[in-house]
């Protein structure tokens, strides 16, 4: 009887429903819940998103073709409804797709929601030509920034963001750890002031003095910095964006920057990304200072997919320009960048043939070589990786709250994770811990809701 409502009483409801658990209905309600995210992408970042969704499909679609192992079943229920094509991605000179429609096709139109949560948070993978430190005391990694007896640290990113509140969070593995509590993290934007000029707002977070002693030692961390809030352009800046001709990017510049702030010697640590993600109920509700889970190596943490999708976004937000502080640019170059001319920079250790069990896969490093790796990629061996990256056995993490309270409170409505800790040999059925049971909500950017 629902569905013979009008659509825009249909929509009215899914978004009063909590959790729009309207959805679960029936698989009309199910495709027009996430049709709407469609929509949401076009409000919160502009209709010019559209074209560089367009232009990172090589990147994007294996991606979201990985998460198949865990949501193949949900994600079938709406191509097979829309009787949608799994089309390989083909692209011109020009660098675009030659299908006409080339977002009306598998893992793209069935999963608008994973889509928006990619564009919505974004994670600035570490590598050594973003880091300032001391080179030759350090060693070089591929797939993160190993910070060993350096007193020069210093980091800066530009990304775009939508107006909203985010978590800024870092992902980091300590052995002993000297000097992390003499870090200065810093988000910093520009708006127009009622007189026309350029105006820089800043937000700055330091780290807790003592978070050396805090922090568990040879164990995965993702540590909560600080949130901070883009604010919604005002009328004097949108009337600005306006003149500037680019009134359908709703996206902020912003600047991430990372700095030492003391004389102190900085050793013992390795960091794999920083995290700019939407407010959750972890970070937000329970006040969540760190979790961790019992491993280092960077396989298990370090999507692959992922970070040739975000390099291949933020160079096309970036224009094709540096996305660094180093070079000033305005939002006019916003969506220009080709994504291909950086092909040599894209990892495919993931077209390795990864056994979701077997460790005895090599970490390969060589990048990208031809078109054909991206345009015509395969498929087995992209679910490989994915068995391998997010059905490990790496399931228990540790949570460390703000206060007791906040703990307490989430043992009585999650279950014991302290126990499950404890207790490595228990198998997952048998887990107090109920919250994240499948080990997946920290391997995927957040999702969020309507």
């Amino acid at each position: 009887m629902l569905d013979r409502l009008p659509l825009e009483i249909q929509i009215k409801l899914l978004f009063m429903v909590p959790n729009s658990n309207l959805k679960l209905i029936n698989s009309h309600f199910y495709i027009l819940y996430h049709d709407l995210y469609y929509h949401k992408i076009v409000n919160v970042f502009g209709e010019d998103t559209i074209n560089v969704i367009i232009k990172i499909l090589p990147w994007l679609k294996p991606y979201i073709k990985s998460l198949d192992v865990f949501r193949k079943e949900a994600r079938l229920i709406i191509a097979n409804r829309l009787q949608l094509e799994d089309v390989p991605v083909i692209v011109n000179d020009t660098g675009y797709p030659t299908h006409r429609n080339p977002l009306n096709c598998q893992f793209i139109k069935d999963s608008w929601k994973y889509i928006y949560s990619i564009l919505k948070n974004k994670r600035l993978y570490a590598e050594y030509s973003d880091y300032k430190i001391d080179e030759p005391s350090n060693y070089i990694f591929n797939h993160y920034v190993e910070i060993n007896r350096t007193y020069l640290l210093s980091y800066n990113k530009i990304c775009w963001l939508a107006p909203g509140t985010y978590n800024l969070n870092i992902a980091l593995a300590v052995k002993n750890g000297q000097g992390l509590g003499t870090t200065k993290f810093e988000v910093k934007y520009q708006e127009y002031n009622a007189k026309g000029g350029l105006v820089t707002r800043s937000q700055s977070f330091y780290p807790p003095t003592n978070i050396n002693e805090i922090l568990p030692k040879n164990q995965f961390v993702s540590l909560k910095i600080g949130q901070f809030t883009i604010p919604s352009p005002s009328q004097q800046t949108s009337k600005y964006y306006k003149q500037e001709g680019n009134h359908n990017n709703k996206l902020h510049q912003v600047e991430i920057s990372m700095e030492e702030i003391g004389l102190y010697l900085k050793s013992g640590f390795r960091v794999y990304y920083i995290d700019i993600s939407q407010p959750s109920m972890l970070y937000n509700e329970y006040d969540l200072l760190y979790y961790s889970v019992n491993e280092n190596d960077y396989r298990y943490f370090i999507n692959i997919l992922l970070k040739n999708l975000y390099k291949a976004l933020n160079y096309v937000q970036n224009g094709g320009l540096p996305d660094d502080a180093s070079v000033q640019y305005g939002r006019d170059i916003y969506g220009n960048g080709d994504p291909f001319t950086i092909l040599k920079q894209y990892d495919k250790s993931f077209l390795l043939e990864y056994d979701s069990m077997d460790m005895s896969a090599s970490s390969s490093t060589s990048s990208v070589s031809s078109l054909q790796d991206y345009t015509l990629y395969d498929n087995k061996k992209i679910l490989n990786y994915g068995k391998f990256f997010y059905l490990d056995h790496f399931k228990k993490r540790y949570f460390k709250f703000t206060t007791i309270y906040q703990q307490r409170q989430f043992i009585n409505r999650f279950g014991d994770y302290t126990i499950d800790w404890k207790d490595e040999g228990k198998e997952d059925e048998e887990k107090v811990c109920h919250y994240d049971e499948d080990g997946l909500k920290w391997r995927i950017p957040i999702l969020g809701q309507l």
